[in-house]
């Protein structure tokens, strides 16, 4: 077979795909997104519908949306807003919850350190194209930088996406320790956007653009600054849930499909073609790459079903109907079914049993 290699694309069997996964973020990425939109006295869906996305879209933040989608809306919302440092204002909008899953563990972490580290190695949770690492200064052991890396930066402009990378962690950082903490430098690897002005009063430190990478540089002794959060047990059910359903930084195809279906159950976007359009793949080409992993794109659909049929029995008071729609299932009769397959048992007898 013929295959040929050209930047990011692959041709295969006469498919055009992205050589990895198109990659994906939170919606919650974008909180706040309309809020300031409307602040700057404009209409937020006319510009959300300039990029194929809606505000019921983001209405879920754990959603997932093509990261090439946020990056350009906020590229296109600074432009037409004339706001050129929307991404810096959209970060006063956000804080550490904006993170999801992940929030927890670096809220509860014991030190700063600790905090960085799980963020370094969960962060592919929040968007599959962003890195973040701490690493020490190479010209002073004293210093440390977190450092951020964007795969689309390689394709797309992200400028906007950076400032409001770089803004949240500012955030975060500083909220417990009542906003401020010893930053000595912010790097940024594009021009002012705004008055370099902004920047400082935003950052509180000197910023240097047009620098090699995007971090903040701080005090090496900062990082073993206890968290005034710090929750032992919070922080290992955290690290623990984060391993048990997002274990693979890097993903096998059947786990990507997975998480796009645990977001997706009883919508369209649940559908093989939707997932496949996510993941910038014909579904026949989606088919024949889980199979050579030895899985089946309706068996992970089914076992999605399951687990999530099993939490909404047994957490809510959703009725049953409400309960087969939000699996994505024709009728409750659908779901009586499914149940005495996966469970040998009714959808009333499971909730019984898990209210003794």
């Amino acid at each position: 077979m013929r295959r040929a290699r050209l930047c990011f694309l692959t041709l295969d069997d006469n498919d055009l795909t992205l050589r990895d996964m198109t990659t994906m973020t939170r919606a919650g990425a974008l909180r706040g997104f309309s809020d300031l939109v409307r602040e700057l006295g404009a209409d937020p869906n006319a510009l959300l519908r300039r990029h194929r996305l809606s505000a019921r879209a983001l209405a879920n933040e754990d959603a997932l949306i093509p990261s090439r989608s946020g990056i350009e809306l906020l590229e296109d919302s600074a432009r037409l807003l004339q706001c050129p440092d929307f991404g810096l204002r959209l970060a006063q909008f956000q804080d550490v919850s904006t993170l999801g899953p992940l929030a927890i563990a670096i809220q509860h972490a014991h030190t700063v350190r600790e905090a960085a580290a799980s963020a370094s190695r969960f962060i592919f949770v929040q968007g599959t194209g962003i890195a973040f690492t701490l690493q020490a200064d190479a010209t002073n052991r004293h210093r440390a930088e977190l450092r951020f890396d964007f795969l689309e930066s390689r394709m797309v402009n992200c400028r906007q996406s950076i400032d409001l990378a770089i803004g949240l962690t500012h955030r975060i950082i500083g909220l417990p320790f009542g906003g401020g903490y010893p930053l000595e430098r912010v790097f940024l690897p594009h021009e002012p956007l705004a008055p370099a002005s902004a920047y400082a009063r935003f950052f509180g430190a000197p910023v240097r653009f047009a620098a090699a990478y995007a971090a903040l540089r701080v005090p090496t002794s900062f990082l073993d600054e206890p968290l005034p959060e710090f929750n032992e047990t919070l922080r290992a059910l955290a690290v623990n849930y984060l391993e048990s359903n997002f274990a693979d930084r890097e993903h096998t195809l059947s786990a990507r499909v997975r998480l796009i279906l645990s977001k997706s159950l009883g919508t369209q976007q649940s559908e093989i073609a939707s997932v496949a359009s996510l993941l910038a793949m014909h579904p026949r080409t989606l088919q024949r790459r889980l199979v050579a992993e030895g899985a089946a794109f309706e068996s992970i659909r089914d076992r999605v079903r399951q687990e999530a049929a099993l939490r909404y029995l047994s957490s809510t008071e959703l009725s049953l109907t409400q309960v087969a729609t939000l699996l994505g299932l024709s009728e409750q009769s659908a779901l009586t079914r499914c149940c005495k397959r996966w469970f040998d048992k009714t959808p009333s007898e499971l909730r019984r049993q898990a209210k003794a």
